[in-house]
């Protein structure tokens, strides 16, 4: 009981499970870590996800407001307080993954990775 040792928790940021992670409850924690070649979401304690970053077309962040009215069709605030829910949105094939958060280091990460994502992103031809 007292002096009990804790199982370390997964490296990476901590999110929020939104869905497109098979085997992940919605609005339960995973994190998410960054290699060189994948993004790798792992729960507590249970499997782990890994998306290639060579698959990930694009990432999305926005709140809740527009999350809502663009994957949903709707525009609900779901929050019982002033804090804002940010959404982001990996985007690979016609398949996402949705995670979110309230900002913080979680936001300043993110929009790095979104950065990297964008530049290597390929050329369109319309």
């Amino acid at each position: 009981m007292f002096g009990k040792k804790k199982a370390p928790l997964p490296e990476g940021i901590r999110l929020m499970h939104y869905e497109g992670l098979p085997g992940f409850a919605q609005d339960a924690p995973c994190f998410m870590e960054q290699t060189a070649e994948a993004l790798v979401f792992r729960r507590v304690e249970g499997p782990s996800v890994t998306l290639p970053l060579a698959k990930v077309d694009s990432l999305d962040i926005m709140d809740e407001r527009n999350f809502a009215a663009k994957y949903r069709g709707t525009s609900p605030n779901t929050s019982r307080t002033n804090a804002v829910k940010w959404y982001a949105v990996f985007t690979y094939g016609d398949k996402h993954v949705a995670v979110w958060f309230l900002g913080g280091k979680e936001s300043k990460e993110l929009y790095a990775l979104k950065k990297q994502i964008d530049s290597t992103g390929q050329d369109i031809t319309l």
